[in-house]
């Protein structure tokens, strides 16, 4: 699904081009196979698909520095994770080294908010901050409680952090930008928010079910690296030390639990969460204008909802 024309897809590649050609021969060569990849853009295309045409360069702007934030994180998560790649290319720690992961990281936070600062009153830019921030606190919370089984609620704040701040402060930006009410641009970031979390339930889902090929990254990361989302803690829920005693013992054991946490009534339950956040993120994209561009935003959570759907096996 299209979410904003070709020229202003392209616009977006343009000005991020430009903007990391300025961190410099040796951050250049370590950045540029990073924009190369051109993944989906998502949170930016959201960014300019509910600022609409009228909202012009700086829109442009903010939706390139939201895409450098995510990116920034994406770069560190690598590192974090020992991930030895990223879609069908070495991620950057393992092309370049853990010291250059972490300055390149760095310096795509500073453009990135750099680029928000340019726009609009300083409120682009303090959006992307407060949405970096809880990103932070997200990925630490997931740090701190690596191999152990937290709360259900626990883990959607976790996610709520790490994924659902920077689809909030994308679609917070783009709806002001397009000068709507305070209650409609809040209600934008509530479809941000639930939008957000509802992706990061699907990647959760393709780490388990999807191959390597269909998602362009190394999958079964989260139970090898003792990271426990949603399907695995709805496992333990309801299969106990069953499904427990497996986790930590070893490639046959990390088998029998990924098998666990794929049956059909563990993808039933996932599926349930998955449509509640459907629902809220539906409901905040009625706050848009009507036309072609609601029409597609409010589609965009059932698209999301069909890869988790029982017998789907959750669809690459």
């Amino acid at each position: 699904m299209d979410l904003v024309e070709a020229p202003r897809a392209e616009a977006l590649e343009k000005r991020l081009d430009e903007i990391v050609q300025t961190s410099g021969p040796v951050l250049g060569k370590v950045l540029d196979p990073v924009l190369r990849r051109r993944g989906k853009r998502l949170r930016p295309r959201l960014l300019l698909a509910i600022a609409g045409e009228a909202a012009g360069s700086p829109a442009i702007t903010c939706a390139a520095g939201v895409e450098l934030l995510h990116l920034s994180s994406l770069i560190h998560d690598d590192l974090m994770d020992q991930a030895p790649a990223r879609g069908g290319a070495p991620a950057v720690h393992a092309a370049h080294g853990p010291a250059m992961a972490v300055v390149s990281g760095d310096f795509l936070v500073a453009a990135g908010i750099g680029a928000l600062s340019s726009a609009d009153d300083g409120r682009p830019a303090a959006a992307g901050l407060r949405a970096y921030a809880d990103m932070c606190r997200g990925q630490a919370m997931e740090t701190a409680s690596r191999h152990r089984l937290l709360d259900v609620d626990d883990y959607l704040r976790v996610i709520a952090g790490k994924t659902g701040a920077l689809f909030r402060a994308a679609c917070l930006i783009g709806a002001r930008l397009a000068g709507l009410d305070r209650a409609k641009v809040a209600r934008a970031g509530r479809f941000g928010l639930a939008a957000g979390v509802l992706y990061q339930l699907v990647d959760d889902l393709l780490d388990l079910c999807a191959t390597s090929a269909e998602t362009g990254k190394p999958v079964g990361q989260d139970l090898a690296n003792g990271v426990y989302t949603l399907p695995a803690l709805l496992a333990s829920r309801r299969y106990g030390g069953a499904f427990t005693r497996h986790l930590g013992r070893g490639p046959d054991g990390l088998a029998v639990a990924r098998d666990m946490a794929t049956r059909e009534d563990v993808l039933i339950e996932v599926a349930g969460y998955a449509r509640r956040y459907a629902a809220v993120a539906e409901r905040g994209a009625d706050a848009l204008p009507p036309g072609p561009v609601r029409d597609r935003l409010t589609e965009l959570p059932g698209r999301l909802l069909d890869r988790v759907t029982p017998g789907s096996r959750v669809a690459p």
